[in-house]
C-alpha cells in the first residue's frame, strides 16, 4: 500500500509549511478562567476594578451633575443659559472621557499581571505545557483582560447613563442617553483602544520582573486619555475619537498579525 506523507504542523518557523490556524475558543476560555480565579484573590488588581468604576461611574456624576442641580438657579450663567445646557456640557466634557479611562485602567491592571504574575506565582510552566499554539496562548491572555474589562465598562456605562437620565428628566423629559456618540465610544473605540492597551501591557508583563513593575511601565498608555480629555474641553471629542479609532484599529491589526512572533513560546521559556 502506498504510504501517505504526513504534513508538518504549522509552527510559523522558517522551512516549514504554513497552514491556517484554528483558534480553539473553549480551551482558550479555560485558560482565561484560570486567570480570573487568580485575579479574584489579588487585591492589587481587584482594588482598581472595584474603586475606579464606583468613583467614576456613580460618585463623580452625582457630585458634578446631581449636586449642582439641587439648586438649578446656581448653574445658570452666560455659558449655560439653561439647566439642560449645563447637563449636556458636563456629560460630554467631564463624564464621557472617564469611560475612556475606566476600561484602560482595568485592562491594564489585569494584563500587567498576565505573565509577571505567572513569574511571581511560579505557574508559567503549567501554561507552557498546554497544547496551545503561540497565537492561542497570546489570545487566551488577551481574553483574560479584555472580557472583564469590557463587561465592567459596559455595566458602568449603563449605570451612569441611567443615573444621568434620572437627574436630567425634570429638565429634559425624555431619554437623553445613550446617543450615537456614546454608542460609538463604548462599542467601537473602547474595544479597539483596550486591545492596544492589553497588547502593550502583556508585552511589558512578560519582560518585567513583577506585576508592580509591569503596571508602572505599562501605565504610560494612559497618556492617550489625557489627549481625549483635553479634546473634550475643546469641544472636539468626537472627531478625536473617530481619528484615534482609525489609527488604533490599523495598529491593532498589525500587532495581532505579529503577536505570535513577539510572544513565541521559545522566547518566553528562555525569559522565564
Amino acid at each position: 500500500m502506498a504510504q501517505t506523507e504526513e504534513k508538518p504542523l504549522d509552527t510559523g518557523r522558517k522551512g516549514r509549511k504554513l497552514r491556517p490556524e484554528k483558534i480553539r475558543l473553549g480551551l482558550l476560555l479555560k485558560v482565561s478562567r484560570k486567570d480570573w480565579r487568580e485575579i479574584r484573590g489579588n487585591k492589587q488588581i481587584m482594588l482598581p476594578m472595584i474603586v475606579v468604576p464606583v468613583v467614576f461611574a456613580i460618585v463623580y456624576p452625582i457630585l458634578m451633575i446631581g449636586a449642582p442641580l439641587s439648586d438649578p438657579a446656581s448653574v445658570i450663567s452666560p455659558s449655560f443659559p439653561t439647566v439642560f445646557s449645563y447637563i449636556a456640557f458636563m456629560t460630554s466634557s467631564v463624564v464621557k472621557p472617564l469611560f475612556v479611562l475606566i476600561p484602560l485602567l482595568i485592562t491594564m491592571a489585569i494584563a500587567s499581571d498576565s505573565w509577571a504574575g505567572e513569574k511571581e506565582r511560579k505557574t508559567a510552566e503549567s501554561i507552557f505545557l498546554l497544547p496551545l499554539s503561540d497565537t492561542e496562548l497570546f489570545t487566551a491572555k488577551v481574553l483574560s483582560s479584555f472580557i472583564p474589562g469590557m463587561l465592567v465598562t459596559w455595566a458602568c456605562a449603563a449605570g451612569t447613563m441611567t443615573l444621568i437620565d434620572v437627574m436630567a428628566f425634570p429638565f429634559y423629559p425624555a431619554i437623553y442617553l445613550p446617543d450615537w456618540s456614546w454608542i460609538f465610544m463604548l462599542f467601537v473605540f473602547t474595544p479597539i483602544m483596550s486591545f492596544f492597551t492589553i497588547y502593550i501591557n502583556v508585552w511589558v508583563s512578560y519582560r518585567a520582573r513583577d506585576t508592580k513593575s509591569a503596571q508602572q511601565i505599562g501605565g504610560s498608555v494612559i497618556v492617550v486619555v489625557l489627549g481625549v480629555m483635553v479634546s473634550s474641553f475643546l469641544g472636539v471629542i468626537d472627531p478625536v475619537l473617530y481619528t484615534l479609532t482609525a489609527v488604533f484599529a490599523a495598529v491593532d491589526f498589525i500587532l495581532f498579525y505579529f503577536a505570535p512572533r513577539v510572544f513565541s513560546r521559545e522566547t518566553m521559556i528562555a525569559r522565564f
